[in-house]
């Protein structure tokens, strides 16, 4: 039985209807439609089509016969994206339970943006306390076809927001089901993060310092990870009465990402 479209979904084909060219399906007898000659009807996409002699009609085809999008980024992504980095997860949030709806009937096809909305909803989710609400939207992604990429981000991302609200037990507890063995170098980095923030939990100062030097050291192409692991040195290097050093790391901070909630807590 066919769905009706979900209302984000029917707001974002209006709006992109005059982009139309951007938007394109492939389906699997080899032929392709964009928007808006293709109307998408809850879960089956109607395609004109030209009879002999003239006359016009329309075909109906399920979305799951749908092998491929070309769907241009929204600009939601980015936007949340943004605000994360802000540090401003609720309107992070807000932006991508929007996006997210509009996304749903494609998130098992390649191209869709659904897992990657999902990813950044779980992170929001997550930052905001909302523990139960962000594990639910990790499981969903974890049983989609396109999210295998993004599970392990999105758990360490809820790990790591647990370490900060002080959940340590269950923080270690979920860090040791994540397989680290084929993480890439954004999760490594985030993982380098996590293990100085529970070295220095448990008053491992040292190791805990060198877990931060590593990122700038061994990832430094993952900008995003710099500046926790500057500040978090800063503050080992302080602990450990390396004031001169403390202080260098605190004006590397500040010139190269001078715009980041690490900067703003660090002039606190």
């Amino acid at each position: 039985m066919n769905r009706a479209i979900p209302q984000g979904l029917a707001a974002l084909l209006l709006i992109l209807a005059p982009l139309a060219r951007g938007q394109t399906f492939y389906f699997s007898d080899g032929r392709k439609a964009s928007l808006p000659e293709a109307r998408i009807v809850g879960e089956t996409i109607k395609l004109p089509l030209t009879l002999d002699g003239g006359a016009s009609g329309e075909v109906s085809l399920p979305i799951s016969s749908i092998t491929r999008l070309d769907w241009p980024a929204p600009a939601g992504l980015a936007a949340a994206e943004a605000d994360l980095k802000a540090g401003r997860p609720a309107d992070a949030l807000k932006t991508l339970d929007a996006l997210v709806p509009s996304q749903e009937v494609f998130r098992d096809i390649t191209g869709s943006w659904w897992p990657k909305a999902t990813s950044l909803r779980v992170e929001a989710l997550a930052r905001l306390g909302r523990d139960v609400d962000a594990e639910v939207a990790l499981e969903r992604l974890r049983r989609s076809r396109n999210g295998a990429d993004l599970v392990d981000r999105s758990a360490l991302t809820i790990v790591s927001t647990l370490v900060h609200t002080g959940k340590i037990a269950q923080a270690r507890e979920r860090l040791k089901a994540i397989n680290l063995a084929k993480a890439d170098a954004s999760i490594l980095a985030q993982s380098d993060l996590i293990n100085a923030r529970l070295l220095q939990v448990d008053g491992k100062t040292e190791a805990a310092l060198l877990s931060y030097l590593r990122v700038p050291v061994l990832y430094s192409q993952q900008r995003d990870a710099q500046p926790a692991a500057l500040l978090g040195a800063a503050s080992c290097y302080r602990a450990l009465g390396m004031t001169a050093r403390a202080d260098a790391m605190i004006n590397t901070l500040m010139e190269r990402f001078p715009d980041s909630p690490e900067a703003a807590q660090a002039k606190r």
